[in-house]
C-alpha cells in the first residue's frame, strides 16, 4: 500500500493476525529486541513496539483477549484513567475522551510519570478490534508532548481496520 512521501507504507501488526494496519512517520521502525529489553525490563512486555530514531517517541500495541465492545469504549478508557489517577495522583494531563479515526471510535487520555532527566508523557488508547481491546500507548519526554499529541493523531489516524468489523455504531454517535 502506498503512502504519501513522508510517511512509511503501511505496517500490518502481528498481533492482530493481520487484521490492522498502520502508517508510520518516515524513520519510524519497530524497536530492537535490545533497546525493548532496556526500555521495558518487564517480565510481559508490548505486542508491538515502534519508536522514531532516537527511540524517544515510542508507540506500542497489544491485543488483549478482554472484551471490549463499541459501546464500553469511554467508559474503559476513563476506568483506566482512575487506576493510573490512583497509582500517580495529579498526573493526568487529557482527560479521557472518544474520538473518531478511521477505524472507528477510539477512547484516549494521558498523563505524564517522573522521570531521571525529564518527566515522561504518556497517551493510552484503546479501540476495539473483533469486540477485543487494543490497547495502545504512546510515550515521549514531556518537552515533546506538544509536538508529539499531531504525531499520536497521525498514527491513531492512519490505523485501518482490514479483516475486521468498524466499530460503527460508536463512531456515528461522536
Amino acid at each position: 500500500m502506498e503512502t504519501r512521501e513522508e510517511e512509511t507504507l503501511c505496517q500490518v501488526l502481528d498481533c492482530t493476525q493481520g487484521r490492522i494496519c498502520i502508517t508510520l512517520p518516515q524513520g519510524w521502525q519497530r524497536l530492537s529486541d535490545e533497546i525493548l529489553a532496556r526500555k521495558f525490563p518487564y517480565r510481559t512486555t508490548p505486542q508491538e513496539v515502534f519508536s522514531n530514531t532516537q527511540a524517544e517517541q515510542i508507540i506500542t500495541f497489544s491485543l488483549l483477549e478482554k472484551q471490549l465492545q463499541e459501546n464500553q469504549v469511554y467508559t474503559a478508557a476513563r476506568e483506566i484513567q482512575r487506576v493510573i489517577s490512583h497509582i500517580y495522583p495529579e498526573s493526568i494531563r487529557e482527560q479521557a475522551r472518544m474520538i473518531r479515526i478511521q477505524a472507528g471510535a477510539a477512547g484516549i487520555f494521558a498523563f505524564i510519570t517522573g522521570g531521571i532527566r525529564e518527566d515522561a508523557y504518556h497517551s493510552i488508547f484503546i479501540l476495539p478490534v473483533d469486540e477485543k481491546m487494543l490497547l495502545g500507548s504512546f510515550h515521549l519526554p514531556e518537552g515533546q508532548a506538544e509536538s508529539g499529541r499531531k504525531t499520536r493523531m497521525d498514527i491513531m489516524r492512519s490505523i485501518e481496520l482490514l479483516n475486521a468489523q468498524k466499530n460503527t455504531e460508536a463512531y456515528k454517535n461522536l
